[in-house]
Formats: structure tokens, C-alpha cells, sequence
């Protein structure tokens, strides 16, 4: 019997664990990224109780949570994913949780659509989370190959 109760828990999908996942890369851009990202959501950990978790990407330890996230299986530098989930709609407008956010635009190929005004309209109503993950399309040019700082 507790053996069996214990699986149930196990079991639990991770929506309900208040949980945020923040995948970085150990780079200029990136840590950039999680040093403001960390300001926000040092505003949301005590009240709303999230235990936040940080993975490197690059490390091996991190690629079964990406493949489990369905995150790009190739190069991507930043991603939060807010109880297993990194896409929302806020405004009518699909947002991604990947990607760098909008202060960092001309950064190169890997601008995101999100903004920290969008990560704190998620903390405050999980509501806005889409159920399934789904990635943005990179427009991809000549010009933006390669983030600035991460070649």
C-alpha cells in the first residue's frame, strides 16, 4: 500500500508542482539573460512558492528534461519553462518562453518573443499557460547566424 501511494506521487504531472525550469548556456548573452530573469522571478519564488531549478545546456545531466520539454534538440541559449510549460497566450498573441527575450533584440538569429512583463503575467495567473509546448519559427538570414557573443 505505501508503496503504491508513493508511485501515485511520483506520478503527478509536473504542472502541479510549481516548478520553474531555466535552461542557460554559460555565456555572455545568456548569463545576461538569467541575471535579469533572476530578478524577476526572485519577486515570485516566496509568494507563490516555486522551487526554481537552473540547467545548464550544454550539460549531458539536461538533455533528457529538454527532450522531455520538446525544446530544440539543437542550439538554443535560454528557455523558462513555468510548471513543464514555456508557451502562453497573453493579449491573443502566442508567446514563447524560449529564446532570448525582448530586451535582448540584436543579439543575433535566436530572438524570442517574450518579455520579463510577460514571465510576471504567467507567475501571477498560470491560466495564460497553453497546455502544449510548441516552438517558435526562427527566421533565419545571412546577418543573424550566430548570437552575438556565443560564436
Amino acid at each position: 500500500m505505501c508503496s503504491l501511494l508513493l508511485f501515485s506521487l511520483a506520478a503527478l504531472p509536473i504542472a502541479n508542482q510549481n516548478i520553474i525550469d531555466v535552461f542557460h548556456k554559460e555565456m555572455p548573452p545568456s548569463l545576461q539573460t538569467l541575471e535579469v530573469t533572476n530578478t524577476v522571478l526572485s519577486e515570485f519564488a516566496d509568494e507563490y512558492e516555486y522551487k526554481i531549478v537552473y540547467h545548464l545546456i550544454t550539460d549531458t545531466a539536461s538533455s533528457e528534461l529538454i527532450q522531455q520539454y520538446n525544446l530544440p534538440g539543437t542550439h538554443f541559449p535560454f528557455a523558462i519553462a513555468v510548471n513543464g510549460k514555456y508557451s502562453a497566450t497573453i493579449n491573443g498573441q502566442t508567446i514563447y518562453f524560449v529564446h532570448f527575450p525582448l530586451f535582448m533584440h540584436g543579439i543575433g538569429r535566436h530572438e524570442g518573443n517574450w518579455s520579463m512583463d510577460h514571465l510576471e503575467q504567467v507567475l501571477t495567473d498560470r491560466s495564460l499557460l497553453i497546455d502544449e509546448n510548441t516552438l517558435p519559427v526562427l527566421v533565419e538570414s545571412e546577418e543573424t547566424t550566430e548570437c552575438q557573443g556565443e560564436e
